[in-house]
């Protein structure tokens, strides 16, 4: 098995537990505060940008319309996320997560 594997087995092993937890302890939640909260969170998200700027796709076709080529910086990115993709593939995560949580 890849280590990838292995760490994903840890941490299934440890939502299991805190699954568990929280099921015991899930009273209180209500449907109107999950909303809320769901509310603020987005409104903490996109802050006061404004109504033109508040999705990807207005920001990205504000990019394009100002001269930017955005397809060459998404191209950029995902270079640099399969660099960082290998190197978490190298690593021990089974050891990091062991040690973060003791």
């Amino acid at each position: 098995m890849s280590k990838l594997h292995d760490f994903a087995q840890a941490v299934g092993a440890d939502i299991k537990e805190i699954k568990a937890s929280i099921a015991s302890k899930a009273t209180g939640v209500t449907e109107e505060r999950l909303t809320q909260a769901i509310t603020q969170v987005k409104a903490d998200i996109i802050g006061g940008a404004p109504e033109n700027l508040n999705t990807l796709k207005e920001i990205a076709d504000n990019i394009e319309a100002a001269g930017g080529n955005t397809n060459s910086g998404i191209i950029s990115k995902m270079t640099e996320l399969g660099g960082r993709l290998d190197t978490i593939e190298q690593e021990d995560l089974v050891n990091v997560y062991n040690t973060a949580k003791a």
